[in-house]
């Protein structure tokens, strides 16, 4: 046990401001804190789990992921998003004190923000604390934070502009939270059980006693002379708090599942936690709780009063809105949904299809990068990927299968179909085959020409085994088989694909890109793999690069693998030499990177807590050099970087065949743009930024190659939107 002074540290918040309807704005006399190496990040759609709110009367602050929110639940059936700021990382804690919100950051420690105005609420400044935040109590301009095993922090908030440390308490375990009543704090130290401090003087908390009543004290909050405390597996608990000094325990409520937390507000008590439910107890009787009632809510880190509601965060699915009438059971008036757990995304055009588990498919319109803004949704229950093509959408939702949505209309998307599997996991569209990575049936093949009427035409099936990733290159599928590595199928033949390599593996294959002639795997802790794939029946790991964090998704676009990796963010590594994959840039996120979508040198990443982020890629530009021909062929494009269209010209020495054609990064054919006989001289053909159907391309990189007199060369393009 140690009681210290810490010295003062201010460090200033990195804030996007984001008020509802107005563009967002970023301060640039605050940087953000993300670590990056050759990337600069354009944007940031920040919406994830709701862990936390706070009332101020009906006016509630809502943590969306990294976005704190400032709604209206006057009508809690039609909350109103009064205003919203972009803060560094997830939030998982709130405290409001005279307008002044006080936010626990999973990544970045505390950051405090002037909500009184709340359309435009504005950030103030950010202290970095040594550990996760669990809970926040403000009084008389001093905050108390619980810092896990980093124990209690006391800051100095008279000042809100520069918060700084004056105290700490440590001791053995992990504080989950703090409470406050008249000059003594209360603190719930997990294992280590019931810690009492004098805070008189907040700059020298002294220890009053230490008690264990029951194996854990997870929460507590204090009524009177009593505190109710959440007990973790044990349910809940009473403590008589007469002598302040010598807690006696009273009773104990056993209940099912995981109790974190326990609220008073008048003469009710609300426990909630994991797998227990949210419960309502009468406190008529302040140690003879009655049971009134519950709602099967399966994730509640905590329960908030207001004016007059309850609300009730259930991460990942949003804000409950709860009422309570005298002598019944609570119910739920309203709700307001958050980001969810996003997976996987794809980018056409100026439009982001974003899916996330628990929250479906979101429309996002990333035309201004720096303020993306929601089209609509789709409600998938469980969505892991989504293609996009021709304004459809076809959705991987684990049990709900393959959904086939039309989006031509953002604002109303339509289910058109649905193709049932037990865990549809991942997809990849190739003319009109739609290949479906399901997690306990493998490969489905699935014949999309009629998108209202999808049928299954071929399937590969290994029992025992689950498909995590796929990928699908010049007739053959490329799967991601978890603890059983990378299995090559040749699919030439959709109706009877036939297992062509199979590869073991050291690590967890989990997700898969096909280059020309090899393959990138990610293979989370055991980093990732390039795969000399040019006789697929002998596949050779020819490099590796154990990167920062466990890479899970990744996209090869030219020289360049962009690997998601988890808990870090982006990866950037150069493979122009497949043995030797180097790290060349990073992107850190507050979350957990999921995959990576590449556009030429726009990236998009996605992180399940943190939303997404838009990067750019600057090393992308500088690749845009002509590949010369030994005979001097040259070819040139202008505009490049170019929207809608590019004009490519070269000049032939003499008369002879020319071949201009114009590759996705993968290698992959898009556009044939001349094959002809050609007289001697300057010769200028323009691509208008469509493939050979007539369907604009989406925004990337791209390769022209000129094939004449014998001799190739090339030309790197960007197609921006």
């Amino acid at each position: 046990m140690s009681i210290a002074r810490r010295p003062a540290i201010v460090m200033l918040a990195a804030l996007l401001v984001c008020a509802a309807g107005a563009r967002a704005q970023t301060d640039p006399g605050i940087p953000l804190p993300n670590a990056t190496e050759r990337v600069k990040p354009l944007g940031h759609w920040p919406n994830g789990a709701c862990y936390a709110a706070c009332a101020m009367g009906d006016t509630v602050l809502v943590g969306n992921g990294a976005a704190l929110e400032i709604v209206d639940f006057h009508d809690p059936a039609a909350p109103a998003r009064l205003g919203a700021l972009t803060l560094p990382s997830e939030i998982y804690f709130l405290a409001v004190d005279r307008g002044i919100a006080y936010v626990s950051l999973i990544e970045y420690g505390f950051a405090v923000v002037d909500v009184r105005d709340p359309k435009h609420p504005r950030g103030l400044a950010r202290l970095d604390v040594p550990g996760r935040i669990y809970d926040i109590v403000v009084r008389d301009g001093f905050a108390f934070l619980a810092v896990g095993d980093r124990g209690l922090r006391i800051v100095d908030v008279r000042d809100p502009k520069t918060p700084h440390e004056v105290a700490a308490y440590s001791t053995e375990g992990t504080l989950f939270e703090v409470d406050l009543q008249d000059h003594l704090a209360y603190l719930s130290y997990g294992l280590g059980g019931l810690h009492v401090l004098d805070v008189t003087w907040p700059t020298a908390p002294k220890p009053v006693s230490v008690t264990r009543p029951w194996d854990s004290v997870r929460g507590l909050s204090l009524r009177g002379d009593h505190a109710y405390c959440a007990l973790g597996d044990d349910g809940f608990g009473i403590l008589d708090l007469t002598t302040p000094a010598v807690p006696l325990a009273v009773v104990t409520y056993p209940l099912p599942g995981n109790v974190v937390d326990a609220v008073t507000v008048g003469d009710r008590l609300y426990v909630s936690g994991f797998s227990c439910g949210f419960q309502s107890f009468d406190l008529s009787d302040a140690t003879a709780p009655v049971w009134s009632g519950s709602l099967p809510y399966d994730n509640c880190l905590t329960t908030v009063a207001g004016r007059d509601w309850i609300y009730v965060p259930t991460s990942p699915t949003g804000l409950a809105v709860v009422s309570q009438a005298p002598g019944q059971a609570p119910i739920e008036v309203g709700r307001r949904d958050d980001g969810g757990h996003s997976m996987k995304m794809d980018v056409v055009g100026t439009v982001a299809y974003v899916v996330g588990r628990y929250d479906g498919l979101r429309i996002i319109d990333v035309r201004d990068p720096a303020a993306p803004r929601e089209l609509g949704r789709w409600p998938a229950a469980h969505a892991r990927d989504v293609k996009v093509r021709d304004g459809i959408a076809y959705v991987a939702a684990e049990s709900g299968g393959l959904q086939i949505v039309d989006v031509h209309d953002p604002a109303a998307p339509v289910l058109l179909a649905r193709y049932s599997s037990y865990y549809a996991n991942c997809i990849v569209l190739v003319g009109d085959l739609c290949y479906v990575g399901d997690r306990n049936q493998g490969l489905l093949i699935v014949d999309v020409a009629t998108p209202a009427a999808p049928r299954l035409v071929g399937r590969y099936f290994v029992p025992g085994q689950y498909v995590y990733g796929l990928q699908i290159r010049d007739g053959m599928a490329y799967l991601a088989y978890g603890y059983d590595g990378l299995r090559i199928v040749d699919v030439s033949n959709p109706v009877r694909p036939v297992l062509a390599g199979h590869l073991g593996t050291d690590g967890f294959s989990q997700g898969v890109d096909a280059g020309d002639g090899f393959v990138v795997v990610a293979e989370g802790s055991a980093g990732l793999r390039i795969v000399l794939v040019s006789d697929p029946a002998s596949p050779v790991e020819v490099g590796r690069c154990l990167t920062k964090g466990h890479p899970a998704g990744v996209a090869l676009q030219g020289d360049f693998v962009y690997a998601a990796t988890y808990p870090h963010g982006l990866t950037i590594l150069d493979v122009k030499d497949q043995r030797l994959p180097t790290p060349v840039g990073h992107f850190d996120t507050a979350g957990t990177a999921q995959s990576v979508v590449a556009r030429g040198p726009r990236l998009y990443l996605v992180d399940m807590e943190d939303g997404f982020w838009i990067l750019e890629h600057e090393d992308v530009y500088q690749t845009m050099d002509v590949t010369p021909s030994a005979a001097g062929l040259r070819l040139s494009a202008a505009p490049n970087p170019f929207n809608p269209a590019t004009q490519l010209e070269f000049t032939l020495a003499r008369a002879g065949r020319a071949r201009l054609t114009v590759h996705a990064a993968d290698g992959r054919l898009v556009a044939d743009l001349v094959d002809a006989d050609l007289p001697a001289g300057p010769h200028a053909f323009v691509w208008n930024g469509r493939d050979a159907a007539g369907r604009p391309a989406p925004s990337g990189f791209y390769l022209a190659r000129l094939a004449a007199d014998g001799s190739v060369t090339s030309r790197k393009l960007v197609l921006v939107k």
